[in-house]
């Protein structure tokens, strides 16, 4: 499985799915083929579940400050989506 490690404030974040942070995704809504159509829901849905599996006790405002740092979104969407897709 592929993962990203992203460093914030001196501090290392493993993203990474596996069937559990999937399931739990998907309970809370989450849908990879509305990605486009409901940019605004699945983005944090799936910015956030990338921290489920290695990092699950993180803040959601430190995730959202780690995501509003991140400079290229596009790339990093595209990497989650597949990376989900993998799992």
């Amino acid at each position: 499985m592929s993962k990203i490690v992203l460093k914030y404030e001196n501090k290392e974040y493993e993203l990474e799915f596996n069937r559990q942070s999937v399931k739990t995704m998907e309970s809370q809504g989450f849908v990879l083929d509305e990605i486009t159509s409901k940019p605004m829901t699945m983005i944090p849905l799936l910015f956030t579940g990338a921290f489920y599996k290695n990092c699950k006790g993180t803040k959601r405002s430190v995730i959202d400050e780690i995501f509003d740092s991140i400079g290229d979104k596009t790339g990093l969407m595209q990497a989650l989506m597949e990376m989900y897709a993998e799992t």
